[in-house]
């Protein structure tokens, strides 16, 4: 069990490493990451930490991580999972403009422009096992899986377990703990 601890929080460390490393492309007078450069590493990292069902691979073989909406990321995402490997399969970046694309990714960014369209967005992806992301206001609360929070400029994120369970997805024990806030019921 402790090697199984272990190993979560080094996958954790992989994935902070890839927000200072991303951090230090930033220039010198920067003192620390910017918010999307961290939510980007965490973005790209949260995928390591979820369980899909067997057959919810995309038909690329790839693991296809989604940015619906104004894309506040811009190249950041692309390098943070440039190279990058997730559940075995190369990671690859795509912008999509509809919701019903989003059925086809892994993980899906939900841009905070979408926010007029958030329940049609969540309610085209009513029990499909993709991973819902945002940074919209109340995003776990509205129905998302994970939504980013700013809390003292510290990027930080809340998880709906009933949300993930419903699309089939089962977030592991070392995402929910670190997780800010846990929502566990209806």
């Amino acid at each position: 069990m402790a090697q199984v601890a272990r190993a979560g929080r080094r996958r954790w460390g992989i994935a902070i490493a890839t927000a200072a490393a991303l951090a230090l492309a930033v220039p010198a007078v920067a003192q620390r990451p910017r918010e999307y450069q961290v939510k980007a590493a965490y973005l790209y990292g949260f995928g390591r930490f979820v369980e899909w069902p067997a057959d919810a691979a995309t038909a690329d073989g790839a693991f296809d991580l989604c940015v619906l909406g104004d894309d506040p990321f811009g190249r950041l995402l692309d390098q943070a999972a440039e190279g990058g490997v997730v559940k075995n399969r190369p990671v690859s970046v795509r912008r999509i403009g509809r919701p019903e694309d989003a059925a086809q990714c892994d993980t899906v960014f939900v841009s905070a422009s979408e926010q007029p369209r958030l329940s049609r967005i969540l309610a085209a992806l009513d029990h499909r096992p993709v991973l819902t992301v945002g940074d919209s206001p109340e995003f776990a609360q509205r129905g998302g899986m994970i939504g980013f929070t700013l809390d003292g400029g510290r990027v930080r994120f809340a998880v709906n377990l009933v949300a993930a369970r419903d699309a089939g997805l089962m977030l592991q024990s070392e995402l929910i703990r670190v997780a800010a806030t846990v929502l566990q019921e209806r």
